[in-house]
């Protein structure tokens, strides 16, 4: 009997002694289940929703609370939420970081893209030995704030871990803001295929980068980003980019080659197939063709190729400009001027896509403008070109 008796007390000590003592929460993961309780509150029940960036000294403290918030709003099942696939395109495009800041303008026209009606958007910060946390919702249609979630957050555990790593590698001065304003000298600062970004410098010598994110929608026959006309529109932004704007102006007439391409390596004629192949004629190839025929190009010294002319093109702040392919070039014929748009002549205009012959002499293909007529010959004839760029 004491036997048993010893037993049922061990059981019972066993018993309460754990239920006594309280499960062990992190406070940044029931701040962010609040906060998560607290948008299902604020906003409309079955809207589409776009968590965008929370600001940082930390990306990974960054991309923990984004990823949390994102986890509620799927298994809650109140909201749509724009998938973070989706979303790391965009942001790769308009390179911003989710640590970064990115300022109302440009927050409320990416909403839009992305069709949502509601912008998440926040801010974590050091506060002495703690952490303050805001989190903010938005009307991406009226601008107006939905709610806005403030908390103080004891700098535990899971906080410390993710701040191991340091600040944000490579991020931009706390007052860099990621504009949506189109402004001359935004754009990329092109060479060949390699292309960099441009940074502006502020007055306080803190570096501003502003961009001009595909996020606004266009029509054909509106003036693009960079002065020109658009002429083509995929509708979605697969491969980085959506639209193609064709130059405010013709350049030439010039030679597609300077020189008899007899000479060149052999790899020359790989760049399309022989006998009208379709290699380098589609809608997207206007850009690697380019990029193709500028690595021979520069190693030839071939200055005054059609394709140089393209890549070294600036006009209103870009140079990311290059020679269409033969069916962008078909777009501009068919979507401008045939509209009476673009002020083109009644000439002949070069694509950048080739043509060699069962005996492998090289031409390039081009188009009529006087009668839309597609044909290749001597690549050496001076012609007319319009470049392009896409965005």
């Amino acid at each position: 009997m004491k036997k048993h008796t010893a037993v049922f007390i061990a059981v019972l000590i066993t018993f309460f002694g754990c239920a006594s003592i309280p499960a062990v929460h992190d406070d940044l993961d029931i701040a962010i289940r609040d906060t998560s309780d607290y948008l299902n509150d604020n906003i409309p029940k079955g809207s589409k929703i776009v968590i965008l960036n929370i600001q940082s000294d930390y990306a990974s403290l960054s991309d923990y609370i984004i990823d949390e918030l994102i986890a509620n709003a799927v298994n809650d099942k109140i909201f749509s939420v724009v998938d973070r696939a989706q979303l790391e395109q965009l942001r790769m495009e308009l390179k911003f970081q989710w640590s970064g800041e990115v300022d109302d303008k440009s927050a409320l026209e990416i909403g839009k893209f992305l069709g949502a009606q509601t912008i998440i958007s926040g801010v974590i910060s050091e506060l002495g030995d703690r952490h303050r946390m805001r989190i903010r919702a938005m009307n991406v249609k009226t601008a107006e704030v939905q709610g806005q979630y403030n908390r103080n957050i004891t700098s535990g555990k899971t906080i410390a871990a993710l701040m191991k790593g340091g600040h944000s590698a490579g991020r931009q001065s706390a007052n860099t803001v990621y504009s949506a304003r189109t402004t001359s000298g935004n754009s990329s600062s092109t060479t060949g295929a390699n292309r960099t970004t441009n940074n502006r410098q502020s007055p306080n010598n803190q570096t501003t980068a502003i961009i001009q994110p595909p996020v606004s929608v266009y029509k054909i026959g509106d003036t693009g980003p960079a002065g020109g006309l658009i002429f083509y529109d995929k509708g979605n932004n697969i491969g980085g980019w959506r639209y193609l704007e064709a130059a405010p102006a013709d350049l030439g007439p010039a030679k597609f080659l300077t020189e008899s391409p007899d000479s060149f390596p052999k790899n020359f004629y790989d760049l399309w197939e022989r006998t009208e192949g379709d290699k380098g004629r589609g809608i997207g190839k206007g850009k690697s063709n380019t990029e193709n025929l500028m690595g021979i190009a520069q190693a030839r010294g071939g200055f005054n190729w059609v394709v140089r002319l393209c890549d070294n093109y600036e006009v209103n702040g870009y140079n990311d400009w290059f020679l269409p392919s033969r069916d962008e070039l078909n777009f501009m014929y068919g979507n401008l001027h045939m509209k009476g748009l673009g002020n083109f002549k009644l000439e002949q205009y070069w694509s950048s896509t080739g043509w060699t012959d069962t005996w492998g002499s090289f031409s390039a293909w081009y188009i009529n403008f006087e009668d839309g007529a597609h044909d290749h010959r001597n690549a050496s004839q001076p012609r007319r070109f319009r470049p392009v760029r896409h965005f």
